[in-house]
């Protein structure tokens, strides 16, 4: 019996212990509840380009359990945590001036039994005035946290601004691949109707094609097989001869030459097509330069959001890297595809090869390919006349325009 007492007072004793632990108040605070940003990395990328005039970017506080009373919040830009982001990085980056930013929400707080504030808004503003060869860093800080710890290790958020490429990313149309408007140009849609009955028309399209362009065969550029084409190579052509198709009152016409009208292999190039119905001219560019002008032409108005249809009763839709079937497909590298409802001069083609304004008078439609992931290729326009990828499309970073020789890596 003394033997059960002893060991009862013992057990007494050792509860007694752990609740007066449990009452000692932590000089760390309550770690299983620290308040923290709520982001995957705490280094987030804006890449800024020569048209970049704006962006945002949102982010929330957290805890990991609801909190028992509120907690109130601020976020502030730190320029001090400039080094920090320095030492972990190895750049130098500056800090972005003032007038560049503003924090949307900044003083906020978490609710009492829920565990997330409301979302804090970095806006940047003015890009296009900062000088994008120098790097920049906005570290942005939970500067206050009332009643409770912070998660030290996720207490700032650092954009970093980088200047940036005009286009950094593009498709890559491999093999088989193409971009397909069955369910958009399809002749029946209210925004397909925006590029039917063209009378005056410019198409353009920035591709690097593979060694493939070398070999025998037809590379579809863009457009409608037996109606309006652009084409690399056919039946006694030059396997890398652009060609292309457009339709007249009898059928359709084929221009090309067999000097001036070669697409290299492995090279960023720039194809453009214009034509004016009415006056039958129609003029073919390579990288800003005509290498094709041909007057006296009798043309038909263009119709490319609708199928055209054979004598096999065969519907024949508009095609990015490919016609007619199989076998015909790109092969390369594209990006920058447009369709306009205008006769471009040479200066505005030669002028605007990497980017144009998706608001800008006459654009009918607008492929970037610059996604960087799934398959579908948004257009850029209101018309939205968006296409799908046949297969699984693989996506290129690139740096375009490419530095020229000498200047640097391209």
């Amino acid at each position: 019996m003394k033997r059960f007492h002893t060991a009862l007072l013992l057990s007494v004793w050792t509860l007694a212990a752990m609740t007066g632990c449990d009452k000692k108040p932590s000089p760390y605070g309550d770690f299983d509840n620290r308040v923290f940003i709520d982001q995957n990395t705490n280094v987030t990328t804006l890449l800024v380009k020569q048209s970049t005039v704006s962006d945002e970017r949102s982010f929330r506080a957290a805890a990991p359990k609801p909190v028992g009373k509120e907690v109130g919040l601020l976020f502030e830009a730190d320029a001090g945590r400039v080094a920090d982001y320095n030492r972990m990085s190895g750049e130098e980056a500056a800090m972005l001036p003032e007038n560049y930013f503003e924090i949307v929400g900044g003083k906020t707080s978490i609710p009492v039994g829920t565990n997330r504030s409301a979302d804090v808004t970095v806006r940047f503003h003015n890009l296009g005035e900062l000088d994008t060869e120098a790097l920049h860093v906005l570290p942005v800080t939970l500067r206050k946290a009332d009643g409770a710890a912070v998660l030290e290790s996720a207490r700032t958020i650092y954009y970093v601004l980088r200047g940036a490429a005009i286009i950094n990313v593009v498709a890559d149309l491999q093999e088989s691949n193409y971009i397909s408007f069955d369910k958009t140009l399809d002749g029946q849609s209210a925004s397909c109707k925006v590029l039917n009955g063209l009378n005056a028309v410019t198409m353009e399209a920035l591709v690097r094609c593979s060694d493939y362009v070398l070999e025998p065969g037809i590379k579809t550029v863009m457009g409608i097989e037996g109606h309006c084409l652009i084409r690399i190579s056919d039946n006694g052509l030059e396997p890398n001869q652009l060609q292309v198709v457009m339709p007249t009152p009898y059928a359709t016409a084929n221009f090309t030459d067999a000097t001036t009208c070669l697409v290299p292999a492995n090279e960023w190039t720039h194809i453009a097509v214009t034509c004016d119905v009415a006056t039958g001219h129609l003029v073919i560019y390579i990288n800003g330069e005509p290498v094709l002008d041909k007057t006296g032409n009798q043309f038909v108005p263009v119709n490319l959001g609708q199928p055209k249809t054979d004598a096999q009763q065969k519907d024949h839709f508009f095609h990015i890297g490919y016609s007619y079937a199989a076998g015909r497909e790109l092969h390369g590298e594209i990006c920058e595809v447009r369709i306009w409802n205008t006769v471009r001069t040479q200066e505005q083609i030669a002028a605007n090869i990497y980017e144009v304004d998706p608001a800008s008078e006459g654009l009918v439609a607008y492929w970037k390919f610059d996604e960087g992931s799934g398959e579908t290729i948004r257009d850029h326009t209101d018309n939205n006349n968006s296409g799908t990828a046949h297969e699984t499309l693989k996506w290129n970073q690139v740096s375009l325009p490419e530095a020229p020789s000498g200047d640097g890596d391209n």
